[in-house]
């Protein structure tokens, strides 16, 4: 991971230095498509730092995760759905992600490879295009279309993309699977409570599958906050991420950038709308499965009962679940749906402020 970081570096040298050109010069609009890049490069290099801070807490519980589905080979057929049905969601959302991604990487090297093959072809003064158009320092503008410039450049640029594409779905994905066995946890749990009393006369086995309740539900909520100190700077800086990204990308495809083709910037917007809206909507689908657990717990027909203990655990356990189970990045931002709504809104004033 360290040398993989070290990597990125020149780029953030080449495009800080790019920034500081259009700053002198005034060039708003290559100013704003130098920043996309470096922003989404520096989240990246913060991604590989976090994965190796925090190391040791991602591996225990991915190791939890293991052992969890080693213990689901032993549910009976009706809970064996309900995991089954998060391993296919789950599934289905990672490959939406990795399209998405992938076709947003790969619209840098291909344009400019169709617009490179196109201009030998059909102009009659043909031109090459670099994957991503930035000042190199040392050589002229004349000379970094120049072999074998030119080529050495291109592999680089194909390289950043292509540790871009693993920053942004290796280490999203872990976040996708993670919350996803929170989900998965939470819905058997509330199952369970379905039958709780399906026996009223075996008052001590009622009493231990409260037990058990009782225990799982205090797992789920450790595993909430063990998960959620991992990635809580990452929430974070995605938050910020968003914000900036869209707002900068809406405004480059009326801007006037230099050899930039600004329409795929349409699609550099879409793929950062889906990839705030999924940790948000999947933050989202935990607290409605957090809630939900009291709505089983009163139906589970405890009024059945006469024993006033048990009539009272109940009462304990939907107090409990009354308590929202959120997301947060640093005790400060919810994830949910409404943080998603007001992420659009803060994107789109900044596109405003920075077209006017």
């Amino acid at each position: 991971m360290c040398w993989l970081t070290l990597t990125l570096i020149p780029v953030l040298i080449l495009a800080t230095n790019d920034i500081r050109f259009r700053i002198i010069r005034n060039d708003m609009p290559n100013l704003v498509r130098q920043f996309i890049i470096v922003v989404a490069v520096s989240f990246v290099i913060l991604k590989l730092i976090l994965t190796v801070v925090r190391s040791n807490e991602m591996k225990a519980i991915f190791d939890g995760i293991n052992e969890d589905y080693e213990n689901y080979n032993d549910l009976p057929d009706e809970h064996q759905q309900i995991v089954e049905g998060t391993i296919k969601k789950t599934k289905i959302l990672e490959k939406i992600w990795i399209i998405i991604m992938g076709t947003t990487a790969l619209s840098y090297p291909v344009l400019a490879s169709v617009c490179t093959i196109y201009s030998a072809l059909f102009s009659e003064n043909p031109r090459r295009f670099m994957v991503h158009e930035i000042k190199i320092i040392f050589l002229t503008e004349d000379q970094k279309y120049d072999s074998p410039f030119f080529e050495m450049i291109a592999a680089y640029s194909i390289f950043v993309v292509w540790v871009i594409f693993i920053g942004f779905t290796g280490y999203d994905g872990m976040f996708t699977v993670c919350i996803q066995h929170v989900s998965l946890k939470i819905k058997l749990l509330s199952f369970n409570l379905k039958y709780l009393f399906i026996d009223t006369n075996d008052v001590i086995k009622i009493k231990r599958n409260i037990t058990e309740f009782v225990e799982g539900h205090c797992e789920i909520i450790r595993l909430v906050g063990e998960i959620q100190k991992c990635y809580e700077v990452w929430l974070a800086g995605m938050f910020f991420l968003s914000v900036v990204q869209i707002g900068m990308a809406l405004s480059q495809v009326t801007a006037d950038a230099e050899s930039d083709i600004n329409g795929m910037y349409y699609l550099f917007v879409a793929c950062t709308i889906v990839y705030i809206y999924l940790p948000c909507y999947l933050a989202s689908d935990v607290t409605y499965n957090a809630a939900e657990v009291a709505n089983y717990a009163y139906g589970s027909s405890w009024e059945t009962i006469t024993d006033s203990g048990l009539r009272k655990s109940i009462c304990i356990i939907i107090a409990r679940a009354q308590i929202p189970i959120h997301f947060k990045a640093l005790g400060m931002l919810t994830f949910n749906m409404e943080m998603f709504v007001s992420i659009l809104q803060t994107a789109y004033s900044m596109y405003t402020l920075l077209r006017t």
